[in-house]
């Protein structure tokens, strides 16, 4: 059993913001409203498994309020092509929102 002491404490790894007993180090970033009509967040986290030579990555976690959160972890290298990506989806996507108001006049 984990005493309240222990659930508390604060980990030893200088930029994880997680306390007590954990398998994962995280250092909360972002929250990010994500979802259509407000229906759940977008979190970005430093985290890296608490294990020997695990490498720091880049976590991103989706809560809606009608299922648990999910996350992932993506190699830190892989995330500018990733942002790069997303970056394009959304400017395609307001280009033929835009398109699709203009026909509905």
């Amino acid at each position: 059993m984990i005493g309240a002491n222990e659930r508390n404490a604060a980990c030893s790894v200088k930029w994880c913001d997680e306390t007590g007993t954990h398998t994962v180090h995280r250092k909360y970033v972002a929250s990010v409203p994500g979802g259509i009509r407000g229906g759940g967040l977008v979190g970005v986290n430093l985290a890296q498994r608490v294990q020997p030579r695990a490498s720091v990555c880049i976590e991103l976690t989706v809560t809606t309020p009608w299922a648990s959160t999910a996350g992932y972890l993506f190699a830190a290298t892989s995330v500018p092509e990733i942002a790069s990506a997303l970056t394009e989806a959304a400017e395609r996507a307001t280009e033929l929102d835009a398109a699709r108001h203009r026909n509905d006049e």
